[in-house]
């Protein structure tokens, strides 16, 4: 995955899912999250990605990836996703990309 995106854009995303000995995993549920560390609010909450699958492709639209402070250079945001919520088998994994402002000062 890549760690930065200009702003404005959608960031592209693939992700595999795998079990404790490599072995393709399909999850019950998959959601997603995204956060602005920088201002420390939240930009999407918890939201689920239909038909999980070993192997799934998530875009985040450009209208997430929009600057918030434009005296900024680029805004840190961190990428949520959770599997199997609520059940035994629940998995976090977090992932932290950068905005990248193309009009800064």
């Amino acid at each position: 995955m890549t760690n930065a995106v200009n702003e404005k854009s959608p960031l592209y995303l693939t992700f595999t899912f795998k079990d404790e000995v490599g072995a393709p995993l399909v999850p019950t549920t998959v959601e997603w999250r995204l956060d602005n560390v920088e201002t420390g609010t939240q930009v999407v909450d918890w939201t689920n990605i239909g038909s999980p699958a070993s192997s799934m492709a998530h875009t985040i639209p450009g209208t997430n990836n929009t600057i918030v402070n434009t005296l900024n250079v680029r805004e840190e945001r961190a990428f949520g996703l959770r599997l199997n919520a609520g059940l035994p088998a629940e998995a976090h994994q977090e992932f932290k990309y950068h905005v990248i402002n193309l009009f800064a000062p």
